[in-house]
């Protein structure tokens, strides 16, 4: 649906009329796409930050200036909208590209690791702008401007570790190279602080591991969902029924902690018809989409079934 605003009037006694329309800013188009994201991520328990901004006048001008003869010979500038997506965990990462990339992708570029290196490693994505913003999108562009802009957005994804190091180094470092001139040992020590970051990060995903491990063995079964899965789910526990299930066939449990990571996380982010992320409702849904157990689905509330029917019509 475009994000026009508009009323029609007349002058009393059939004079002549006038309309007046209001048009949709590139900031509120950055707005919604923000929001249809964020929305989606939210529902998937993914733990994150998103930021945006649209491209102002006097950027684009100076981008112009900068590489106008790139544009003008007919290539286009494809990010005329940003998005940076910080996550919490490296492994949101990769679902989240392969959310991303599933239709209207137009490039991706990721920076390749290499074993005597440390940097953070960047994958920028280009996507079509939705198909319901587009002619707002269009309408919006700087008409002097519009010959050289794609209907496109480039969304960035990081880790929060490495944001933190990038944002540092591209502003004291990056933007002022002649300041670092002469000064080798020092950007090394910089580059070796991203090598401490990573470890940390490393550290921190095998934790959580050891502690779903312990979870399970301990029959802590809601702490195990929550430190396997690492997502934020809407509740504390998992039902008194549920628990005694669980405790009462081990195996089950065994199978939850079992179930990959991703599959999990993939379903939750790919339907338009949102389960609230319960812990309940968490078990149910790797349930039907994974091990299948009957003594489980008895155990299913009205509410989720309702929910789930909704879900796999999606």
């Amino acid at each position: 649906m475009p994000l026009r605003s508009g009323s029609l009037s007349t002058g009393e006694g059939g004079g002549r009329g006038h309309i007046f329309i209001t048009m949709a800013t590139l900031e509120e188009i950055k707005d919604c796409i923000l929001n249809d994201l964020s929305r989606r991520m939210t529902q998937s328990g993914i733990m994150f930050r998103i930021f945006g901004r649209a491209k102002s006048l006097r950027s684009l001008e100076h981008k112009m200036q900068i590489k106008g003869d790139k544009y003008r010979a007919g290539a286009k500038i494809q990010d005329m909208i940003g998005v940076r997506i910080v996550l919490y965990f490296s492994e949101d990462v990769e679902a989240m590209e392969m959310y991303l990339c599933n239709g209207g992708l137009v490039d991706r570029s990721v920076d390749d690791l290499d074993v005597s290196t440390f940097r953070p490693q960047r994958l920028n994505l280009v996507k079509k702008i939705p198909e319901k913003y587009l002619e707002d999108f269009r309408a919006a562009l700087p008409k002097e401007y519009a010959p050289y802009l794609d209907d496109t957005l480039e969304i960035q994804i990081r880790t929060v570790f490495s944001e933190g190091w990038h944002e540092v180094e591209h502003d004291l470092r990056y933007k002022c190279k002649e300041d670092w001139e002469g000064y080798d040992s020092f950007s090394r020590q910089l580059n070796g602080v991203i090598a401490t970051l990573e470890t940390a990060q490393w550290s921190m995903g095998a934790i959580f591991h050891e502690m779903a491990q312990k979870n399970l063995i301990n029959g802590n079964y809601h702490a195990m969902l929550r430190n396997k899965f690492l997502l934020r789910f809407a509740d504390d526990d998992l039902s008194e029924p549920l628990k005694a299930y669980l405790d009462a066939h081990e195996d089950i449990a065994r199978q939850l902690y079992q179930t990959d990571r991703m599959v999990f996380l993939m379903a939750l982010l790919n339907h338009e018809n949102p389960i609230p992320l319960l812990y309940d409702n968490a078990v149910f849904l790797i349930n039907r989409i994974d091990i299948m157990d009957e003594g489980l689905k008895n155990l299913e509330t009205d509410a989720f079934r309702k929910a789930f029917d909704q879900f796999i019509t999606d």
